[in-house]
């Protein structure tokens, strides 16, 4: 098996588990790049509380913004900090459409799972115009490639620019159009849900899909990213 970011070799060992169970999920990426991403680690580290922000102030500027319009903020579940090589990840990954480098945190993703309490998972939606304009959808793809399933209820009502294309200010005022099919209200109802996007920058996104969840009767929506 091969590095998806490096193509080196990995020299990844077969568990008795997996000889009797089957393949067991694994990243496809081999220790030294691995080594490059930085873990998230809150207990050591600086953090704004909820988001998990390097700052030093008990709760971030963002998450202050949020509570000032309603927002409810609970700590956010992340791997990884938007650091060089998680920033490079994402180019190749995101932007140029190599879907195949989804496997390179496959075990991480899987084993963070195991730590949550929930009934379904839902991930951000694309609208129709960007799901076309990539060829593949990368936060449904992650959770394909970690075997954790989900629901794709939610929608998103129209084509906005790109969160990497606004400023900050814009991304915080900007108005995200999520809805569901009344069909699947039920699917949601009195549901603990885990909310899954690919990158936290300002909240602005998920938080707002969380609120509009909560709206439609989830019993608890926990939030999800692989970076921030």
């Amino acid at each position: 098996m091969k590095c998806v970011l490096c193509d080196g070799t990995l020299k990844n060992q077969v568990t008795f588990r997996e000889l009797l169970l089957g393949s067991e999920v694994k990243n496809h990426c081999c220790d030294k790049c691995h080594s490059q991403f930085q873990r998230i680690n809150p207990l050591f580290e600086n953090r704004c509380v909820y988001c998990q922000k390097l700052s030093q102030e008990t709760i971030c500027g963002d998450c202050q913004y949020w509570e000032t319009n309603d927002m409810i903020l609970e700590p956010h579940h992340v791997l990884y900090e938007y650091n060089e090589a998680m920033s490079e990840f994402m180019s190749h990954y995101k932007f140029q459409g190599n879907r195949a480098l989804a496997k390179a945190f496959s075990y991480d993703i899987h084993e963070a799972f195991k730590e949550l309490t929930y009934d379904i998972v839902v991930p951000i939606p694309l609208s129709k115009k960007r799901l076309s304009n990539r060829g593949f959808h990368q936060v449904e793809q992650l959770l394909e490639d970690a075997c954790i399933p989900y629901v794709p209820i939610l929608k998103k009502r129209k084509h906005t620019r790109k969160q990497s294309e606004k400023t900050k200010e814009e991304r915080l005022k900007t108005i995200h159009p999520f809805y569901i099919e009344p069909s699947d209200y039920p699917t949601i109802t009195q549901k603990r849900i885990v909310l899954v996007d690919d990158i936290y920058t300002t909240g602005s996104t998920i938080l707002q899909a969380k609120r509009y969840l909560l709206s439609k009767h989830a019993k608890k929506v926990i939030t999800f990213t692989l970076a921030r």
